[in-house]
């Protein structure tokens, strides 16, 4: 996010503390299709995250033209092992 002008990274700050209180809005938060991830459109840009136990693991926040190509290359098992590593 320190790569976003300061503007929309306020935005999509905003919007991922839509995850703190489920159940979460539709039309702002929706499970991607063929995927274990879900996601939140603020503007042009996409929070790409899954939720793991009561933890939510924000993996990405893209452009939407980016969306399904990086989507690709997450190891979703490398980062569930890391969180069960890490759980403390």
């Amino acid at each position: 996010m320190l790569k976003l002008p300061d503007k929309e990274a306020i935005r999509i700050a905003d919007d991922l503390g839509i995850l703190e209180t489920p159940p979460w809005p539709r039309g702002k938060v929706k499970k991607l299709r063929g995927t274990d991830y879900w996601e939140i459109k603020t503007g042009s840009y996409r929070s790409i995250f899954f939720q793991e136990r009561k933890k939510v693991v924000v993996l990405r926040i893209i452009n939407r033209r980016d969306l399904f190509r990086s989507v690709k290359h997450i190891d979703i098992e490398a980062i569930t092992r890391w969180l069960k590593e890490n759980e403390k």
